[in-house]
């Protein structure tokens, strides 16, 4: 998702610092689908509730998939 090593005159991880504190968007990256792929659970309904950290650039969530 960034481009490593950072480009010249540019700030550190800059997308994360958007998606996240700016936008709500979280990027998920490290989320282990493994054992819904061994279910062949295709089709889920995904939901992901709010952050208790207000303004963080790093938080714990906790991700639900209902089949």
């Amino acid at each position: 998702m960034e481009v490593i090593p950072f480009e010249p005159n540019q700030g550190v991880f800059e997308v994360h610092q958007i998606f996240l504190p700016m936008n709500g968007i979280y990027i998920l990256e490290n989320m282990d689908t493994g054992e819904m792929v061994k279910d062949q659970a295709w089709k889920i309904l995904f939901t992901l509730g709010p952050s208790r950290i207000t303004s963080a650039v790093q938080a714990i969530i906790n991700p639900i998939a209902i089949t």
